[in-house]
């Protein structure tokens, strides 16, 4: 049996997370392991009186939004040794002398949207500002998916069930607009056009939760989780793009180390990509546009990112880590380009054109906050967010060639 504490209740109990009006208060929240069906025990040795309108506060109430109501009843936790994971399995690995599977279902499966309400309370309590989804009874439940992490132990006793859940994911198909067509397209218009599975139009899918349990933390499970998600939802042909709802630093990092391995490991044409040091001079007029479509090919970024379906500001960094890697350390300083575009050294001149390209980008992405501030302000905030980036992806760049060795 794995016990761990929340990281979060402010959902459930408010900004100061404090419960009030109890002595020697024990709250416990018991899941049986193969599907988080959950068990709520409380108990006290001494409750105070309300005064007035001061009242202790009301714990079952204070929960009830997040638990389904089986978890208040006086019940026994039993196993259920027949028990197989919802859907259909899309991976298997084995960590540290362990096996584990992966799981996908749609939430319009009845046994995976059990699961999910089972432990839906574990994202306000693990995910800073996560908050419940709102799942619709109707069709549009097809659009969910729930992905499943399940360690897996073949040896237990015939009455124990093999699957222990480690954590999840949850996803959610967004219809896009067809791409438009260049070329002239004839129509037949004697037949009427196929609406019978809407889940084959054109589509975006966004992963929307994100979650491994504490017990399996540091061991590379949500590496595992991510990657197998990307891959399944990528799949598709109708899907155009795979794209993260509000992400946290955490799993920003996590999303940067995957994405970054996989496509210096499945794309030759990405990996191919360096920084441009040729660009005519007069294109480097002050009064001219930062040049980004030569510093780095701009139809050759968009080829990538149309067959890599990662939506385009997570592919602009990725451009970023990955030409940056190729500049070695030593000339990664301002020092070192003092001549701008005229240095001698080619890895000057390529970490000068480097900054460049990703100051185009961090401009635009914070153009109304430095529109407000005088221009030689402009410009140090400016240098001061690439250095900021620029560490960050140092970080990650030697995260990426560690695991590559």
């Amino acid at each position: 049996i794995a016990t761990f504490q929340p990281e979060f209740t402010y959902a459930m109990f408010g900004d100061e997370e404090a419960i009030f009006g109890y002595q020697d208060l024990d709250i416990n929240l018991y899941f049986r392991a193969h599907d988080l069906k959950p068990k709520l025990d409380i108990s006290y040795g001494r409750i105070f009186p309300a005064q007035g309108d001061v009242q202790p506060t009301n714990i079952k109430e204070a929960l009830a939004d997040f638990l389904p109501a089986t978890a208040f009843e006086d019940q026994t936790l039993e196993d259920e040794a027949s028990f197989q994971p919802p859907g259909e399995k899309i991976r298997q690995y084995r960590r540290d002398g362990k096996s584990y599977e992966i799981w996908c279902a749609s939430l319009a499966d009845e046994a995976a949207r059990r699961l999910l309400e089972n432990m839906q309370i574990l994202v306000p309590m693990y995910i800073d500002g996560g908050s419940l989804l709102e799942l619709d009874q109707g069709w549009s439940a097809n659009r969910w998916k729930i992905f499943l992490v399940y360690e897996v132990d073949r040896s237990a006793t015939a009455s124990i069930s093999p699957y222990t859940l480690a954590g999840y994911g949850t996803s959610y198909r967004n219809f896009t607009f067809p791409e438009r067509q260049l070329k002239s397209v004839s129509w037949d218009l004697s037949q009427a056009p196929d609406f019978s599975s809407p889940l084959e139009l054109p589509a975006r899918e966004r992963l929307s939760q994100f979650l491994v349990l504490p017990p399996w933390h540091g061991s590379g499970h949500g590496q595992e989780l991510y990657n197998a998600m990307f891959r399944h939802l990528t799949s598709a042909e109708n899907v155009r793009e795979f794209t993260v709802e509000d992400p946290n630093e955490k799993f920003d990092d996590l999303r940067d180390l995957c994405d970054l391995l996989h496509l210096r490991a499945t794309c030759s044409e990405f990996r191919d990509l360096r920084i441009n040091t040729d660009i005519p001079a007069d294109r480097l007029d002050l009064n001219q546009n930062i040049p980004t479509e030569l510093i780095v090919p701009l139809e050759v970024r968009k080829a990538i990112m149309r067959q890599t379906k990662i939506m385009p500001r997570q592919f602009d960094r990725l451009v970023e880590m990955h030409t940056l890697s190729s500049i070695p350390l030593r000339h990664r300083s301002r020092n070192r380009i003092t001549k701008k575009a005229k240095a001698s050294d080619e890895n000057d001149r390529a970490y000068y054109f480097w900054r460049l390209y990703a100051k185009q980008r961090l401009y635009i992405f914070n153009r109304d906050q430095l529109a407000q501030v005088e221009h030689e302000d402009r410009v140090e905030k400016l240098e001061s967010a690439l250095d900021s980036v620029l560490e960050q992806y140092t970080v990650t760049l030697e995260k990426v060639e560690a695991k590559e060795k």
